[in-house]
């Protein structure tokens, strides 16, 4: 892959980061529109899942505990 078209990813990505991350405690259904995007802009369906189950699926279960009890 070319360097530009990394660059033009990680770029997007850190878009992404910056508009979702803030809205993460209050609103947690952003952490899944952040993997849906980075999924979109990545293009490997696979990495997404296997980075959104490390990095994101721990915050959403507990933002859900935090909520719930």
């Amino acid at each position: 892959m070319p360097k530009t078209r990394k660059n033009n990813k990680a770029t997007l990505n850190k878009i992404v980061d910056s508009l979702l991350h803030p809205y993460f405690n209050d609103y947690p259904a952003m952490i899944i529109v952040d993997g849906l995007l980075h999924a979109i802009i990545e293009q490997n369906p696979n990495e997404s899942l296997t980075k959104f189950i490390k990095y994101n699926l721990p915050r959403l279960l507990k933002s859900y505990r935090n909520n719930h009890h």
